[in-house]
């Protein structure tokens, strides 16, 4: 579900000429978890786990430039942040 919903985001970008940078990822990684956790469609311990799946798709896109010990802080970056941008979310979920 997670990797399906992070494919249909980045084929929205890349169909609007949009550029993808880390912070535009961190962003849409950290909306995607917290909607997620609060829709219960993942448990609250979970949501370690789910962002890292996340932040390792989007290094499969880089060619795996990110470091191993890097994913894990970004990941860890996503999850400390409990907000929820509909805006970003809503091109995948129309």
């Amino acid at each position: 579900m997670v990797i399906g919903d992070f494919e249909k985001y980045m084929r929205q970008a890349v169909q609007q000429n949009q550029s993808f940078t880390l912070p535009q990822f961190v962003a849409f990684a950290t909306s995607l978890v917290n909607f997620y956790a609060g829709s219960n469609l993942i448990a609250a311990h979970e949501r370690e786990d789910t962002a890292l799946l996340l932040t390792q798709a989007f290094n499969t896109g880089l060619a795996n430039r990110i470091t191993p010990a890097d994913l894990v802080h970004i990941s860890e970056i996503i999850i400390s942040d409990t907000t929820i941008d509909y805006s970003i979310l809503s091109p995948i979920f129309a």
